[in-house]
């Protein structure tokens, strides 16, 4: 072999062993971090969260001195030779000057360079609060969940999941594309929701006072082993009297049907939100009545009809005590 081949092979094996090389330092893997955070609840009356991607948990401390924890996991995809640094584009700000404690996720996935790449960042939070403060969350992505809070509580999303479970304020939702489900005990300041792209769930009604009004433009309103007063019915809407009356339930949806039930409702861990329209406006019921001790139905027309398809009550599982029973 000559020099000039000799050459030639150096330098095309030196061009191979950094292509390789460059190869792994671009591949990305997961990278987790756990921070947690400890504050005193004495004279805070409410905890405000902002979440760009990721979870939110908030439960009843069971704490007496009034403690706050704060538990949150940094997710982040980094390149394969950073797994050994902190996550620098991920910002968890805390103030708790005031009466109010606020805490807000920062995600900066702007990079500079030819190859720019999102590192898919997301925080999960894990929050135990005093039961009477209030709590307002926001969330871009993901699932928010609110448990055994006295306190009123209200949530917005744009795309996820809203659980309030067993929470005696007053509850508000506004959702943009997700899914709703809210268990309630035999008291309820009032529960305000309303989604765009959706199904509502409504559980625990059984001993509830309150006026109901539920409307859906595109789905269907059914309720089960319930019994309304006052009952006023047209296409797609119900309004109703449950027990004696008192707190608004008011509930609102464009895409999307509404149920009421009087047993409380489990969310299922394989429940995602799927986007759907149901124009069947003519031959479509807008109000089903599900009972599970009578075959013949009725809908918004008046006339009977037969549905073979129910689930029974004994089929219905308890609603999860806290929020820890709803992780995957």
């Amino acid at each position: 072999m000559n020099l000039k081949n000799i050459i030639i092979a150096a330098v095309m094996g030196a061009m191979l062993i950094g292509f390789n090389g460059c190869s792994l330092l671009k591949k990305r893997v997961e990278k987790k971090e756990n921070v947690k955070y400890t504050l005193s609840g004495n004279g805070k009356t409410s905890i405000h969260i902002e979440n760009i991607n990721g979870r939110i948990n908030v439960s009843n401390s069971n704490d007496t001195t009034g403690i706050i924890k704060i538990d949150a996991e940094i997710v982040a995809d980094v390149k394969h030779n950073e797994q050994d640094k902190q996550i620098e584009n991920v910002k968890i700000n805390i103030d708790s000057t005031g009466d109010v404690i606020k805490i807000e996720t920062e995600i900066n996935n702007s990079s500079s360079g030819m190859f720019r790449k999102s590192n898919n960042a997301e925080v999960n939070y894990d929050i135990k609060i005093p039961a009477n403060m209030r709590v307002y969350t926001e969330t871009v992505n993901g699932t928010t969940t609110i448990t055994r809070i006295s306190g009123d509580v209200k949530a917005e999303t744009v795309n996820g999941k809203v659980n309030i479970f067993n929470c005696q304020g007053k509850v508000d939702v506004e959702g943009v594309n997700g899914s709703i489900l809210c268990n309630v005990d035999s008291m309820t300041a009032g529960i305000n929701i309303s989604i765009v792209n959706g199904d509502v769930k409504i559980g625990g009604l059984k001993d509830v006072d309150a006026d109901v009004n539920a409307s859906t433009v595109h789905g269907r309103v059914k309720f089960k082993n319930l019994t309304f007063t006052d009952v006023n019915s047209e296409k797609r809407t119900l309004s109703g009297i449950l027990g004696k009356g008192g707190n608004p339930i008011r509930v609102e949806s464009t895409n999307g049907s509404i149920s009421l039930d009087a047993s409380k409702i489990l969310p299922k861990k394989d429940d995602s939100f799927e986007f759907k329209i149901d124009f069947d406006d003519i031959e479509g019921p807008s109000i089903d009545i599900e009972n599970d001790t009578e075959k013949e139905e009725k809908d918004a027309t008046g006339d009977k009809r037969t549905d073979t398809g129910k689930n029974t009550e004994k089929d219905l599982p308890k609603a999860p005590k806290n929020a820890d029973s709803t992780k995957k």
